[in-house]
């Protein structure tokens, strides 16, 4: 009879830790649900799926993970240890835990877990609202960039509408935005319009604005002193991404595979991603294929060179901002006479508001034809499209007309695409318009052209020959 109530109790017992290694799994798997939120999913498969609950020793407070080789082992003991013991902390409402990884086959980690003595998992504390707040971030924007004080006009309308959208609905239209376009058109202010308009509606936003020498130099900083864990955890915790300037990724192979992972990790939890270059993404030279497909998944929009009435309005614009008078024939002369880019325009305007302060003498045409004498020199070459068109026709002996019909022989496509390129290279024509320049073609055909004498010129002499040939019959050398 004794006998009985012992083997009783003996299977009472086993059920009750059977029951708690279950609860204890339970909670395992939990804290493994949280780091598939935040870890890219690559790594989390790799890394923390093949993980399992072994042992609890509750006592002790011991908790024995097993792990189906040494190097996934090492590898989690390094960089998830601290991450996995806080998350099983809070769960068991415990302090300090003591968090262990076991070497053995996956199989066998799959095995049923085992509770070490008794049980005695305390009641939670309540939880801290400072605790759960995310850890304070600077969003590095400039606060002078705004919706409010960039200049809108036929160049840049869509793509000042379109960050618009973007800053009003992050993350739920066009994701990624990518915006491309020349020096000093806007792209940089359109960035920090973006993180700041999204700030000001809500602040408790996750904003981050970086160049990309920033993220590549951070990186770096995070491999020197094993703090890779935090720099993705980081990143990967941020709703609003704007990265500036990513051409300058290329030929950066580790800085390229981190952006890749940091990319579909924020994408995948709807969360926003606007990127400039001074290219299209499949124009970027040494940028990985993958990153270039990503960076179209969303909407790509250009910025052109102001047009005269941009420019005189944005002159205006500024000289209002700074508090000064600047005459209207003024303003149309410098707009006349500076039209690559916004940035040498406000030059320009700087250095005449600058002379005039120090001389303390009001603005007028004779103070800004002297003071911007060296900036208001006639430009000595002004290439058009037209222009291209014909001297690359003379250099190859065909007729104009046959490089723009629908024609695809061998002794035109080759002049035609060179053409192309060079109206790229020499215009501020967007691809739509050099098409039409072209027998109505559409923009990937001259982006296709583009691409294929870009190529050309890395690795064939005689292509870079005759390119430097015709640039310098068309530019006057």
């Amino acid at each position: 009879m004794e006998n009985a109530q012992s083997q009783g109790d003996s299977l009472v017992g086993d059920a009750n830790m059977n029951a708690q290694a279950l609860a204890i799994a339970e909670i395992w798997n939990k804290g493994v649900s949280v780091l598939r939120q935040e870890l890219d999913p690559q790594i989390y498969t790799a890394y923390i799926k093949p993980l399992r609950f072994d042992s609890y020793d509750a006592e002790n407070s011991e908790f024995t993970v097993a792990a189906p080789s040494r190097l996934v082992c090492n590898h989690v003991d390094r960089i998830f240890k601290d991450k996995i013991s806080a998350l099983l902390c809070s769960e068991l409402g415990l302090s300090e835990l003591k968090l262990k990884f076991s070497v053995g086959t996956e199989e066998a980690a799959r095995s049923t877990p085992v509770v070490v003595k008794k049980l005695k998992v305390r009641a939670k504390p309540a939880v801290v609202e400072e605790a759960e707040a995310a850890p304070p971030l600077s969003s590095q924007l400039i606060s002078k960039y705004t919706f409010d004080n960039f200049v809108v006009g036929n160049s840049n309308q869509f793509c000042h509408a379109a960050a618009m959208r973007v800053a009003d609905r992050p993350g739920l239209s066009y994701n990624p935005l990518f915006i491309y376009g020349g020096v000093g058109l806007g792209k940089t202010h359109l960035l920090h319009a973006i993180g700041n308009a999204v700030l000001e509606k809500n602040p408790k936003r996750r904003v981050l604005y970086l160049s990309s020498e920033a993220f590549t130099n951070e990186l770096i900083l995070s491999l020197r002193h094993g703090k890779m864990d935090e720099f993705k955890n980081r990143l990967r915790s941020i709703e609003v991404l704007l990265i500036d300037d990513i051409q300058f990724m290329c030929g950066k192979e580790r800085t390229q595979e981190e952006f890749f992972h940091t990319f579909n990790a924020l994408y995948s939890a709807k969360h926003q991603i606007v990127i400039t270059s001074d290219k299209i993404p499949q124009e970027i030279p040494g940028m990985e294929e993958r990153l270039q497909t990503r960076f179209s998944w969303g909407l790509t929009a250009d910025l052109q060179a102001p047009d005269f009435e941009t420019r005189v309005a944005i002159l205006k614009r500024k000289a209002s901002l700074e508090d000064f008078a600047l005459p209207e024939d003024v303003a149309h002369l410098i707009s006349e006479k500076v039209s690559s880019n916004v940035r040498e325009l406000e030059g320009a305007l700087t250095r005449l508001h600058a002379v005039s302060s120090i001389q303390n003498v009001d603005i007028t045409m004779e103070l800004a034809r002297s003071a911007l004498k060296p900036i208001l020199q006639p430009k000595t070459v002004n290439v058009s499209v037209d222009d291209i068109k014909k001297v690359v026709a003379t250099h190859f002996s065909i007729k104009t007309s046959e490089m723009v019909s629908k024609r695809r022989t061998k002794n035109l496509s080759f002049p035609r695409h060179i053409a192309m390129y060079l109206c790229r290279k020499h215009t501020t024509a967007s691809y739509p318009e050099i098409g039409n320049q072209f027998g109505g073609r559409d923009h990937s055909s001259v982006i296709h052209a583009a691409n294929v004498v870009t190529s050309k010129l890395t690795c064939d002499d005689k292509v870079r020959g005759i390119v430097t040939e015709i640039e310098k019959r068309l530019l006057g050398h």
